[in-house]
């Protein structure tokens, strides 16, 4: 359980980073997160209206069951008059205010591509040292927002039925990032079982990462229908990505792949050349990068 007090710290380093990420304080913070990681980071992806919210709704629910603490990272659309977060997302969770195993961040998407934001890598670095579970949700998915992938343990592909999105998927590429496949609304029983043939049908579009077997879970959040299998399916990724140090080797991955982006943000593509063959990382991102910079400007 986390304090209301614990909460409101929690907020408060999250600002100073949103607010001051670069200043050396807050490297040396993020640096120190990083080294002590604790959460399973789920990643909730799919078009909009595909059920994303219900259905991080549910897994709060379940996980809540079992004792175990969940952190919330909500990537919204942006308001064009003031670039915040709209906050639409947040709104759908069905949270009990008082229960202090939960914890929400909404954030804006901005014009940052990808499904997600310029501070979800830092705030998810912070976030995954104090929760049992760290679930974040895009924006929504289009052509060039797979970059959830480079941020969590494990994404989860939301897809609804009759909505046509297979043949989309298979066009931008999305059908290459999903770890599990949810079927949602599954209630809508004809509709749904043509979309879950329709993906058994083109699994040889899923591109398996280390021989991951990618399962595809037909779920209602209305109904309550196919959350424990998907729930079965979270523990059984979670077994497979600690075994062999598998998930040590994804973070690493990710952090030089977050450190790159960075980068390229920032420098363009001229920068990633100069600076990335500085890059000698092994521990500690956030103070690496900051190296790099600095080095890139001189």
């Amino acid at each position: 359980m986390i304090s209301l007090k614990k909460k409101i710290e929690l907020s408060n380093i999250l600002e100073k980073i949103e607010v001051d990420g670069d200043s050396l304080e807050n490297i040396k913070l993020l640096d120190s997160f990083h080294s002590k990681p604790k959460s399973h980071v789920l990643g909730i992806t799919g078009p909009p209206g595909a059920g994303k919210s219900s259905l991080i709704d549910k897994l709060i629910t379940i996980i809540r069951k079992k004792k175990k603490t969940v952190g919330v990272i909500a990537i919204d659309p942006s308001s064009s008059k003031s670039g915040g977060a709209l906050l639409g997302d947040r709104t759908r969770f069905q949270l009990d205010p008082n229960d202090g195993g939960v914890y929400v961040r909404s954030m804006a998407a901005k014009s940052y591509l990808g499904g997600v934001s310029e501070l979800t890598y830092p705030t998810m670095t912070v976030m995954r040292s104090k929760f049992d579970f760290l679930i974040i949700e895009t924006v929504g998915v289009g052509q060039s927002e797979t970059s959830i992938k480079d941020i969590v343990d494990t994404v989860i592909l939301c897809v609804q039925p009759g909505s046509g999105d297979t043949i989309q998927f298979m066009k931008s590429g999305i059908f290459e990032i999903p770890d599990i496949v949810v079927v949602t609304k599954c209630d809508m029983q004809k509709l749904s079982n043509q979309t879950f043939s329709d993906l058994s049908g083109s699994s040889s579009y899923f591109k398996n990462k280390n021989e991951w077997d990618i399962k595809i879970i037909l779920t209602s959040s209305h109904k309550n229908i196919g959350l424990n299998s998907l729930e079965k399916d979270i523990e059984n990724r979670w077994k497979w990505l600690i075994k062999d140090n598998r998930l040590n080797k994804n973070r690493y991955s990710q952090d030089i792949e977050w450190m790159k982006n960075s980068i390229i943000r920032e420098f363009g593509f001229a920068g990633l050349k100069k600076g990335f063959e500085k890059i000698n990382y092994k521990k500690n991102p956030f103070s690496e990068l900051a190296r790099i910079y600095k080095d890139i400007k001189n």
